[in-house]
């Protein structure tokens, strides 16, 4: 056990006894300039090889020859690791590491940064770099932050103006071109998995007169006041309200047949008359899409058309009634 310990605190002797006293020594070489460096290099391959020339010629000049001899194959065979040493002391660590920076910011990684000393009035051209570098870096890493709430601001704004393009101004509701986009898209459902998908379709009678008699700013709360109507009385996220065109509204009933939607249908028309103007009433029509082998496209359309009619043979009965189009069974007015 006791040789186990020993073994295992050797390397932690070791390192530490690095950081005490070499690699305070390493930091502080690291930390000068590469002309510095150029010029210790050159006093250690240059001057000092003269100077132990010198010595020789005056104390053992027969020497010399063998002296310069030896340096030359000394200096061949170490051509190689020599120059990748000097290298890297002067640049190619440096290089590096910039370049493990570079591409870390090539990755988007825009936080990452040297750590380096605090900074003096003069400094080596390696430590300018990197905090430009790191400037660089903070100012990339800051745009790109701008540009991602400028992203975002664009998009919540390009769906506010899609949604708006979709909405009529006075009720809120769909309007004919949103009504069509969620026809197409639940009437495929519908298609495919064999829901029920049925059509209200709301015609307000004598509207008209309203707009004559009381004004359009009376006509205009009563629209108003039957979208809201026609909101309150289903479910919202579910079905699909919306204002087809002047005084024409309808609501798309999701997963509902034709009963449950003559129970909402006469829940607007009870609603309806608390609020009415004058005379005003409402025809409303009720149709359920049939699957046939033309295609959703086609029973999408005769919906449409199905529901409009129903409106329509209840306007020609008087108004203020529910009328059921019912293929199979016959026309029903209530």
């Amino acid at each position: 056990m006791a040789e186990t310990s020993m073994t295992v605190d050797k390397p932690g002797a070791a390192i530490r006894l690095y950081d005490a006293l070499i690699r305070p020594v390493v930091d502080f070489v690291y930390g000068w300039s590469i002309t510095t460096k150029v010029r210790l290099l050159l006093i250690a391959l240059v001057v000092l090889p003269s100077i132990g020339g010198l010595i020789l010629l005056e104390s053992r000049p027969n020497d010399l020859q063998t002296y310069f001899i030896v340096a030359l194959i000394g200096t061949l065979v170490l051509l190689a690791p020599l120059s990748n040493f000097i290298a890297d002391y002067l640049v190619m660590r440096d290089l590096r590491e910039v370049e493990r920076f570079c591409l870390k910011l090539k990755g988007g990684n825009y936080h990452v940064t040297f750590d380096l000393p605090q900074q003096v009035d003069e400094e080596r051209d390696i430590l300018v770099l990197k905090r430009n570098l790191n400037w660089m870096a903070h100012v990339i890493s800051r745009r790109e932050m701008q540009l991602e709430t400028e992203l975002a601001k664009t998009h919540k704004d390009r769906e506010r103006f899609a949604d708006m393009s979709l909405r009529d101004q006075l009720t809120g509701l769909y309007n004919r071109r949103g009504m069509e986009e969620c026809l197409a898209v639940l009437g495929h459902e519908a298609w495919a998995v064999d829901r029920p998908l049925t059509m209200l379709f709301l015609d307000a009678d004598k509207f008209k007169e309203v707009n004559d008699t009381y004004g359009h700013q009376a006509g205009d709360e009563l629209l108003q006041n039957l979208g809201a109507i026609i909101r309150a009385n289903v479910r919202e996220g579910i079905d699909v309200p919306f204002r087809y065109g002047g005084d024409e509204f309808g609501v798309l009933l999701v997963g509902n047949d034709l009963e449950h939607a003559e129970r909402v249908a006469r829940r607007i028309l009870r609603a309806y008359e608390a609020v009415r103007i004058g005379q005003s009433s409402l025809s409303i029509g009720i149709a359920m899409m049939t699957k046939t082998e033309d295609g959703y496209h086609q029973d999408t359309r005769r919906l449409l058309s199905d529901a409009d009619q129903a409106a329509y043979a209840a306007k020609r009965a008087g108004g203020n009634r529910v009328h059921l189009h019912t293929p199979t069974e016959g026309p029903k007015t209530t």
